[in-house]
């Protein structure tokens, strides 16, 4: 029963964001404007979080880090791979490129400032996650 109301709870908000996005595009913007700001301030949360955890000198499971991971290059390959989607956003501003106000200028500014920022963002989260969980509790 909980599967059929998480199926259906997906398929309406599906349906809802679809029709109000073809109803008003603007609200449609502000609306992922505003989940685009709490999913940062989360990630900067997480972040502070470790930052303070790490800074009150907890630092033991920074210790040996890389201790039982692989150094095989088909499993590196693969780590990459799967990283790639979290980083791949400014692959969209591909399909925008007509809605922007001086394209040739603009598409490439938001391709090197997004790229570094996000990559700055995940990275530091991944720290936090790392200095506030034990490789046992991580998952790892």
């Amino acid at each position: 029963m909980v599967f059929l109301y998480c199926d259906l709870s997906t398929t309406w908000s599906l349906g809802f964001l679809t029709a109000l996005n073809c109803w008003n595009v603007r609200v449609t913007t502000k609306l992922q404007d505003f989940f685009m700001v709490t999913k940062i301030g989360a990630l900067l949360i997480v972040i502070i979080a470790g930052i303070v955890h790490l800074c009150m000198g907890n630092t033991g499971n920074l210790h040996n880090s890389f201790q039982g991971t692989s150094t095989e290059p088909g499993e590196i390959a693969v780590s990459f791979y799967s990283g790639i989607f979290s980083y791949a956003g400014w692959n969209y501003l591909n399909f925008m490129m007509e809605e922007l106000k001086n394209p040739f200028v603009n598409l490439p500014r938001a391709i090197y400032i997004s790229l570094p920022l996000v990559t700055l963002v995940y990275v530091m989260a991944n720290v936090a996650y790392l200095a506030v969980l034990s490789p046992r509790h991580a998952g790892l």
